[in-house]
């Protein structure tokens, strides 16, 4: 993967999570839907496994990338327009 033309190297997981906040740019994802879709855990509600891999990508790919909603999920953002990505 490249940012800028920077190469990222993003582990399959986190390539997954990626791809699954990417589907949806500006739209918040539940931690309950990542688990199911990128771990195919669909209940296992309450696990931070999602928070640490979202920790791990955001280190990768910016912080500014990745929105938390404080609670409910994470949504992917374009940093240089101060909203989603299109």
């Amino acid at each position: 993967m490249s940012i800028t033309g920077v190469d990222i190297r993003l582990t399959p997981t986190e390539f997954d999570l990626l791809r699954a906040l990417a589907r949806v740019p500006g739209q918040v994802v539940s931690r309950e839907e990542l688990l199911a879709d990128v771990w195919d855990w669909p209940d296992a509600s309450g696990t931070r496994t999602v928070d640490s891999h979202v920790k791990a990508l955001r280190a990768k790919i910016g912080g500014a990338r990745v929105r938390t909603a404080h609670g409910v999920g994470y949504a992917l953002e374009d940093p240089a327009s101060g909203g989603a990505l299109e």
